[in-house]
């Protein structure tokens, strides 16, 4: 059977959302609307995709850049049947059969499509729709059906009588239709209605009329299909879907020490055996290897951590690399870009910046190392820093394998420190140090006798 186009339609302003992004780049679950929408078309088979942008067009297109999507605008928004005609230059001379759903319907599974598609080719409709039964169906048009159980018509909310406004089946938005059908209907749309628009559910008495048949399945699960047009719905829709991603890494061998407190994004990849603690939070394009734990509030986000890593509580770690068996915290913080090799450990209160670090380097107390290139077994000492920046420009700091910097040490870079060098405790570093020699640098110490008596007579 081939592919089915898909239209997705994402030009809403989400004026309920109050909020100044259109409503089709609003997140769930670490990922804008529109691209969980893009994922469930492609996941059902669809291709071609048209996305139909509108509000926030610009930024709608800096996000569907890196996507397999073709973009339609609609500059002027006129209704749902509108945005279809806005759409349908960039399907010139299809004829196969057109999924059209919703951007802001993030939660809706390919399985669902899939089952839709199948339904619409066995009958031969000219269109199919899914509908749901919803415990509250305000705000959604509500599916009226015939004596025979045939839908007749789809009506609007603003448009529906108090006894239609009764019926509690609604329409998801979502339907497959043969396109040349659809496009062949969608010139006699009227704008006779509360809105003043071109309804595509019109299209629907349109096809009746003209004699074609329209089917319908129904979703079980009127979660699955419910639309995001409030920050209450939002925020429904954000439980469900991580609980989804909770279920789905337990099943997969993850050990969730308490679901509900644990906070990981879609993308997200663990692997069998990690152990997460309450109230981490995973986010982004992480992963996450096998037998790894994650401690307490701890924050990870498009991260790679490899086998056996443990990262102790309150760690913030991002847009970094962690090796095998490294370990991190408590209270530490690597970012930019930073790569940790295996079996180092970067310890409480150590901060890492544009960095790497190499295999089995102990940065273990109140340190920061930013943009340094550190070797293997080195030692650094509490409250060594690297002194970067110069007000103009950040400088690097090199740190050869096997070297010795001492507690309180001041490194101003740019500076090389050889290969076993030690470093004196409390010196303030702004020359290389050559391999295997000592460098102290602090002013000598004097003693006072009998100072501490002074105040006292």
């Amino acid at each position: 059977m081939p592919s089915p186009a898909c239209i997705i339609l994402a030009a809403g302003e989400g004026t309920r959302l109050k909020s100044k992004y259109p409503k089709a780049l609003q997140r769930l679950c670490g990922k804008p609307l529109v691209l969980h929408a893009i994922d469930a078309a492609q996941a059902a088979g669809a291709d071609p995709i048209v996305v139909v942008i509108g509000a926030g067009a610009e930024q709608m297109r800096t996000v569907l850049a890196d996507t397999d999507v073709r973009i339609a605008h609609q500059a002027k928004r006129k209704g749902t049947g509108h945005a279809v005609m806005c759409a349908q230059a960039a399907l010139e001379g299809y004829q196969g059969d057109m999924l059209v759903t919703c951007a802001d319907i993030p939660l809706l599974r390919p399985q669902t499509l899939t089952q839709l598609s199948a339904e619409h080719s066995q009958s031969g409709a000219a269109a199919t729709v899914l509908t749901t039964i919803c415990p509250d169906p305000t705000g959604y048009g509500r599916v009226v059906r015939g004596e025979d159980g045939r839908v007749q018509q789809i009506v609007e909310q603003d448009d529906a009588d108090q006894q239609v406004q009764q019926i509690s089946e609604i329409n998801t938005s979502i339907y497959y239709f043969q396109a040349a059908v659809l496009f062949d209907a969608l010139p006699r749309l009227s704008t006779d209605n509360v809105q003043g628009e071109h309804y595509l559910t019109d299209v629907i008495p349109q096809l009746l009329d003209a004699g074609h048949t329209v089917a319908a399945i129904t979703a079980h699960d009127w979660q699955e299909v419910m639309g995001i047009n409030t920050r209450t719905q939002h925020a429904e829709a954000e439980r469900i879907a991580r609980d989804r991603v909770r279920q789905r890494l337990m099943d997969d061998g993850v050990m969730l020490m308490d679901p509900g407190s644990t906070f990981i994004d879609c993308q997200v990849q663990i692997g069998p055996d990690t152990v997460i603690w309450p109230g981490a939070a995973i986010l982004g394009q992480t992963r996450i290897g096998d037998d790894c734990v994650i401690e307490n509030n701890v924050r990870i986000e498009n991260c790679q951590l490899a086998d056996r890593v443990q990262v102790r509580p309150c760690s913030v770690v991002t847009d970094s690399r962690l090796g095998n068996e490294v370990e991190v915290g408590p209270f530490a913080h690597i970012r930019n870009d930073s790569e940790i090799c295996d079996q180092a450990c970067i310890g409480s209160y150590a901060e890492v910046v544009r960095s790497v670090i190499g295999p089995r380097t102990y940065n273990k107390h109140f340190s920061y190392l930013g943009d340094a290139q550190v070797g293997a077994d080195v030692n650094i000492g509490a409250g060594a820093i690297t002194c970067n920046y110069d007000g103009r420009t950040k400088h690097r700091t090199v740190i050869e394998d096997g070297a010795f910097v001492g507690s309180d040490v001041t490194i101003v870079a740019p500076v090389t420190i050889g290969a076993r060098a030690y470093i004196g405790a409390g010196s303030v570093i702004t020359k290389d140090v050559p391999p295997d020699a000592l460098a102290v640098e602090r002013g000598h110490q004097k003693n006072v006798e009998g100072w501490a008596e002074r105040p006292r007579e």
